[in-house]
């Protein structure tokens, strides 16, 4: 009868998954993408900034003087095929702080500030305003524009709106 007794199976090892070195590399994995990810980051970041000449500038510009805000304007531009286009354009314009004497200066100003800008801005064209490029000589026209219509004390003139359709 004893040979009818079969003996108990040996106990199974704990599957480990490739034993010590999948553990190792469960950790070690995440450890290197993580590091790649952060050096990957701070060579993009620095690649970005500004040179120093660029920083020295914006460190020694003045502090801006008061400024007007117009209403904005709203005309039609024709393009090359004579087609009007939408237009609305809203500009500020900043002064010399000694140009200008309070507020009731600003008012007396606006008229002619807009007749000029409007006057300006409708000799554009559609594929003119369409520019990327344009938007340096339209802000330097305008303020040619407007120190030329009786205010001298105009230092520069924001595009703060810029709307064509």
């Amino acid at each position: 009868m004893s040979d009818d007794k079969k003996t108990p199976a040996a106990p199974a090892a704990p599957a480990t998954g490739g034993g010590g070195a999948g553990k190792i590399l469960g950790i070690l994995l995440p450890a290197i993408i993580a590091g790649g990810a952060s050096f990957g980051g701070a060579k993009f970041a620095s690649g970005h900034q500004a040179p120093a000449a660029t920083v020295a500038e914006h460190a020694e510009a003045k502090a801006p003087g008061p400024t007007l805000a117009l209403e904005p304007f709203l005309l039609t531009v024709p393009d090359g095929t004579k087609k009007a286009h939408a237009m609305k354009v809203t500009i500020a314009v900043e002064f010399d702080a000694a140009s200008v004497k309070g507020e009731e200066g600003f008012k007396t100003l606006v008229p002619r500030i807009r007749d000029s800008a409007l006057s300006y801005l409708r000799t554009l064209t559609y594929e003119e305003v369409l520019d990327p490029t344009a938007s340096d000589t339209m802000r330097k026209d305008l303020l040619e524009k407007t120190q030329t219509s009786g205010a001298p004390g105009a230092q520069r003139v924001l595009i703060t709106d810029f709307v064509v359709q």
